[in-house]
């Protein structure tokens, strides 16, 4: 089962999930050279165990979201 914590740390605010396999850092209220708001996304694989490759990631380990424009609610 995953376990979950808000963080805040040097003027970032997210989440820090421990799930099977994998850490996952959720970075929120960041903002690119444009002012654009972003999202950040770590993902950590349980990658040795014992000597042992345990976990592989498939992908990046870095990623992100950028808010390309704002919708107005109805």
């Amino acid at each position: 089962m995953a376990h979950t914590r808000k963080f805040r740390e040097a003027m970032k605010k997210g989440l820090h999930i421990e799930a099977d396999g994998c850490i996952i850092n959720i970075y929120e209220g960041l903002h690119d050279r444009s002012s654009r708001p972003v999202t950040a996304i770590e993902i950590l694989p349980d990658d040795h165990y014992a000597g042992e490759l345990k976990w592989k990631l498939f992908g990046h380990i870095n990623n992100r979201v950028v808010q390309l424009k704002t919708v107005k609610g109805g």
